[in-house]
């Protein structure tokens, strides 16, 4: 049945469909192929994509299956996460942000100030000219570093590479690496520390206390549209079309 334009627009917020087609290309999968996973039409299926097919709950979830990703996935309203977060000189100013001692030598002062988990950080990173190198380290993940002034000598494990200005490097961190400025004066460099994805356990665990206490009862209301899925059902388990075609 047709759906109003109101929860036509609420619905749009969850970007459903482009959320399918990122984990379908992901995988570098095509419709066909993932209709024969699934049991659904291709045509179906871009409709759903193209958001002219409001899926109900047991088509998405056969496509959560294929995806190895919870239903909630779906749900998560993309717009109330801030998927755009920007972080103003004087906000950093206001916020008290200071440059951290790292322990291993070098001071960051983070450039990112917004809230949330993160897949990467990034930094301004400071080495200072005392002609030591810096204690190495080792952390999960991976690194990327770009000077901006100065001569930078970077040790992983046996290696040891030396950057001049404007020369950048990407390396597994999961390596013992240390830092050490090679000039009179401090080095000067814009750093990113990318960590790997956690599991599916964890992020299962985080979107269930997310949710948490926030759940309706499991009875669609068609008053309020809290179910963000269509109620009634063709004989292929999906909903009718936007646009008020037969599936």
């Amino acid at each position: 049945m047709p759906i109003s334009e109101a929860l036509r627009a609420e619905l749009g917020q969850y970007l459903i469909g482009p959320k399918l087609r990122a984990l379908r290309l992901r995988r570098s999968m095509g419709l066909t192929q993932l209709g024969q996973r699934t049991g659904l039409s291709p045509a179906l299926l871009s409709k759903i994509e193209n958001a002219k097919l409001v899926p109900t709950i047991p088509t998405l979830l056969r496509m959560a299956r294929v995806f190895d990703v919870t239903l909630d996935y779906f749900f998560q309203n993309e717009h109330r996460r801030r998927i755009i977060a920007v972080t103003r000189q004087q906000e950093r100013e206001k916020a008290g942000e200071e440059r951290l001692g790292t322990g291993e030598g070098f001071q960051l002062l983070r450039l990112d100030l917004g809230a949330g988990e993160r897949k990467f950080h990034a930094y301004m990173a400071e080495f200072p000219a005392t002609g030591e190198a810096g204690r190495g380290h080792m952390h999960q993940g991976f690194e990327f570093v770009h000077v901006l002034g100065g001569r930078l000598e970077l040790v992983i494990g046996s290696d040891v590479t030396v950057l001049e200005t404007g020369d950048s490097i990407y390396f597994d961190s999961n390596l013992r690496h240390g830092y050490r400025s090679l000039d009179q004066q401090a080095c000067t460099a814009f750093m990113v520390l990318a960590y790997p994805e956690r599991n599916l356990t964890e992020r299962r665990m985080d979107n269930l206390t997310a949710l948490h206490g926030t759940r309706k009862p499991a009875i669609l209301n068609r008053a309020n549209g809290n179910v963000p899925v269509m109620e009634s059902a063709t004989t292929n388990g999906e909903s009718s079309p936007v646009s008020g075609d037969s599936a």
